[in-house]
């Protein structure tokens, strides 16, 4: 179910801002950004955004949804923008990327009592591999021949990960997740204490992005890197 929290800065003497609505898009990505228990968008991630676009006066609405259809809404809708994305080399003709957010690693996560132990990508291609849709491991290991439906199980959203481990185990070797996400749901969630990391990613440290799909008007970008700036 999509939940919408709706901002509005009136951006007073400057009509032409304040007439343009941002609609914003995202998904739980803790501790970057996520819903609380009270129903509220938190994170630092979901701060720095808010306290930017605040400083830049711009009207938005925020959407949180899953990863899929938060990014599919940003390459398609033409006032949207999305936070956090990982840049990659697939995506950096699709959006323009407006300010850094964060930088996160990616691990491989197994059962402890599979035994599970790999230090190469090559030797991960023997094992089923649940991946969120449209992420960027997904994407990653796509461009590294992985293949749907042989190595690759895709799955909507994070919590489903937790969802296959407690009904279908026997369908999935290994997960591949943000550590930052994994730590922040180990606190919360019992069968995270099932899961250890077997190999990190070496060359998936990246960026995370507050980024605006291609037709979002320049004035409105230069807008929001000003006010980025100004704050940071």
């Amino acid at each position: 179910m999509v939940r919408w929290f709706v901002f509005l800065w009136l951006a007073l003497g400057n009509a032409s801002a304040s007439a343009y609505t941002l609609t914003l898009v995202t998904e739980n990505f803790a501790h970057f950004q996520y819903v609380n228990g009270e129903g509220e968008l938190t994170g630092p991630a979901a701060e720095k955004v808010i306290s930017v676009l605040n400083e830049a006066q711009i009207d938005y609405l925020i959407s949180v949804d899953n990863w899929s259809s938060s990014y599919n809404s940003a390459k398609r809708d033409p006032n949207t923008c999305i936070f956090s994305i990982a840049k990659s080399e697939q995506r950096n003709a699709l959006f323009n990327w407006v300010f850094p957010i964060g930088a996160f690693t990616t691990s491989f996560y197994a059962l402890k009592t599979a035994n599970i132990s790999i230090d190469s990508l090559e030797q991960a291609r023997q094992y089923k591999i649940a991946v969120i849709r449209d992420n960027f491991s997904h994407q990653y290991l796509k461009s590294q021949g992985f293949v749907e439906g042989q190595q690759l199980l895709l799955i909507q959203s994070f919590e489903r990960v937790f969802q296959l481990l407690a009904t279908r185990r026997n369908i999935v070797d290994l997960v591949i997740l943000s550590d930052a996400q994994f730590e922040h749901k180990s606190k919360s969630e019992p069968m995270s204490s099932e899961l250890e990391p077997v190999m990190t990613i070496d060359n998936m440290y990246t960026q995370l992005y507050f980024a605006c799909n291609k037709k979002v008007p320049s004035r409105v970008i230069d807008r929001i890197q000003a006010a980025y700036e100004r704050l940071y």
